[in-house]
């Protein structure tokens, strides 16, 4: 996803990016990749509930 965005690894941002300048085909190809990414993110998220669940089930 790289390819699209610039990230700030100081203060974890992504600057937006100016959609206007992109072409119809580079706009396609962006939705795929933050289609990628929120998936990615997701699965991020289902580990992170798993690991609490097991987590209070240790100390019931």
């Amino acid at each position: 996803m790289t390819d699209f965005l610039e990230i700030n690894d100081k203060e974890k941002t992504i600057k937006r990016l100016n959609l206007e300048d992109l072409s119809i085909d580079n706009l396609k190809e962006y939705i795929l990749e933050l289609q990628e990414e929120i998936k990615r993110v997701k699965d991020e998220i289902g580990v992170k509930v798993s690991s609490i669940n097991e987590a209070e089930n240790y100390f019931k």
